[in-house]
């Protein structure tokens, strides 16, 4: 889809969209491929968000993730807990308590792990990756590892592509923003000196299968490598937000991965849109090319661990009970609070059964983004 430049208004508008919109309408955001392709702002004399209810399977879901049972809390075998999947992409959830008892091997995608609690190792054969709270753990297709946790409160959201995860470009800003390049750690080798065994099992996950090749050597055991395929992490700590003065950011600004089917967006503290009579919370949005799912890893008002899946067509955003409170505590140099990621999926996903018998017996109310 080419973008166009051709624009028409119509009606009543503000001058220009997302400023000099509060207290006077309630602005839409209707657009194609999330937020970067075509887009009309619908303006409302009343809040088109309140909803009374749904009639069918389309629905904003949530749960709180601390409290989501996964296989691999009960079952050291096992892998993560899916939430929601399309055909190119699966989001889930680990809270693995203890080591792998096996070599593992993903060949349907790479796995990008984001650590909301918990500290460990992810043992690559290309070395040690030791992680905390904030990371990003990235793990290409094919990698050879075991997650071996040192903590047993681990929460690990979990994404697994069918296509290769890059590091978003910010070409408008250059090669040192949102973070300097040299803050990616890349691990080294170095000797698990592990016990001896007379057989290693590889456990391989193919075609949302699995099975197990059993080995003489431990097949992890790599004295050296190079090249430009490898695992990586990086902390949230070090991604600097790009801000505005003025308006609102699209979430795209702040991208920090991608596919062509996907994108993962990290949300994080920063200084509040200072001009008042523009919009500082997100618009209601239909992104119709897009589902969103969002995991809050901090907040001073919200539980950090929450899991929202909002899918594409179904009006979203801050209720306006939300706005109205947010707009009369709103002063001159605030600062955001939230810290989440986000994958936005360009074709719709599906929740896991998991995920809607959890909410099923444990509802929760959306989060409003």
């Amino acid at each position: 889809m080419k973008k166009s430049w051709i624009q028409h208004v119509r009606g009543e508008t503000p001058r220009q969209a997302r400023v000099g919109v509060v207290g006077k309408m309630h602005e839409e955001l209707f657009g194609r491929q999330g937020f970067t392709g075509p887009a009309a702002m619908l303006y409302h004399q009343d809040s088109p968000n309140e909803l009374i209810r749904i009639e069918g399977n389309l629905a904003v879901r949530s749960a709180l993730t601390t409290e989501f049972p996964t296989e691999d809390s009960i079952d050291a075998r096992a892998d993560f807990t899916p939430l929601a999947s399309n055909q190119d992409l699966q989001v889930g959830l680990s809270r693995r308590t203890e080591n792998m008892p096996y070599a593992y091997r993903n060949t349907d995608g790479d796995l990008l792990y984001f650590v909301h609690r918990g500290e460990g190792i992810f043992a690559t054969e290309f070395g040690p990756i030791y992680y905390e709270p904030g990371d990003y753990v990235l793990l290409p297709k094919g990698v050879t590892f075991r997650h071996m946790p040192r903590t047993k409160d681990g929460v690990f959201y979990v994404t697994e592509s069918v296509e290769p995860i890059r590091f978003s470009e910010h070409e408008q800003v250059g090669r040192h923003a949102p973070f300097d390049p040299t803050l990616i750690t890349v691990p080294d080798v170095e000797k698990y000196n592990w016990p001896e065994q007379d057989e290693w099992e590889l456990r391989i996950k193919h075609s949302g299968e699995y099975s197990s090749a059993f080995y003489p050597n431990n097949p992890m055991d790599v004295i050296g490598w190079k090249g430009d395929l490898f695992p990586l992490k990086i902390n949230i700590r070090d991604i600097i937000p790009i801000s505005s003065d003025r308006i609102h950011l699209a979430p795209s600004s702040w991208a920090t991965f991608e596919t062509d089917k996907m994108m993962v967006v990290t949300f994080l503290p920063q200084i509040a849109v200072a001009d008042l009579t523009a919009e500082e919370l997100p618009s209601n949005h239909r992104n119709i090319d897009c589902d969103e799912t969002v995991f809050i890893h901090d907040h001073p008002m919200l539980d950090g661990g929450i899991f929202s899946h909002a899918p594409q067509g179904l009006l979203h955003g801050p209720s306006d009970a939300i706005r109205k409170m947010f707009n009369a505590m709103r002063k001159p140099n605030a600062r955001r609070q939230l810290t989440a990621v986000s994958v936005d999926a360009y074709a719709p996903l599906k929740p896991s059964e998991a995920l809607i018998e959890h909410i099923k017996e444990k509802p929760s109310q959306g989060i409003g983004l």
